[in-house]
C-alpha cells in the first residue's frame, strides 16, 4: 500500500492449487478510494466454501477454538473496517490463514491502485 487512491472497481485474485482440498478465492470492491466489500473465500474443486465443511470447522475448533465459519468473516470485515491490509488483525488460532489473508489483500489494493482488473493468480504453496 503505497498510499495511492484506489480506483473504482472489482479486482480479484485466486490461488492456482487445492491445499487440503481447498483454494483461496478473493476479491475486493472499490468505490471512491474505499474498500467497499471484501469476499475472502476458500472454496473446494465443487466451489463450495470451507464455511460450510462441518468435519473440518469441528477438527479445527478442537484445536484451535476457531474455524472458517469465525475466522472467513472475520477476515472480511476487518479489511472493510480498517481500510488497510496492515491493520487486519490476526485471528487468533488462524494465523496461517490470516497471513495469508493480508499478503493478498495487499496485492489486491495494488492492483486497485493501477486501476488493474486483471485476475491475479497466484501460484500458493501447497500443504498436504
Amino acid at each position: 500500500d503505497n498510499g495511492a487512491k484506489m480506483k473504482d472497481g472489482t479486482y480479484k485474485l485466486n490461488e492456482k492449487n487445492y491445499s487440503h482440498g481447498y483454494k483461496v478465492t478473493f476479491a475486493i470492491t472499490v468505490k471512491d478510494n474505499k474498500i467497499t466489500k471484501s469476499e475472502y473465500n476458500q472454496v473446494n474443486k465443487n466451489g463450495k466454501s470451507k464455511t460450510q465443511d462441518t468435519k473440518y470447522e469441528a477438527n479445527m475448533k478442537k484445536v484451535n477454538k476457531v474455524g472458517p465459519k469465525e475466522y472467513i468473516p472475520e477476515l472480511n470485515k476487518s479489511l472493510v473496517a480498517k481500510q488497510s491490509p496492515a491493520k487486519v488483525d490476526v485471528v487468533s488460532g488462524a494465523t496461517h490463514s490470516s497471513d495469508t489473508f493480508i499478503l493478498y489483500a495487499d496485492q489486491l489494493v495494488n492492483a486497485a491502485q493501477n486501476g488493474n482488473t486483471n485476475k491475479i493468480e497466484v501460484d500458493n504453496i501447497v500443504y498436504k
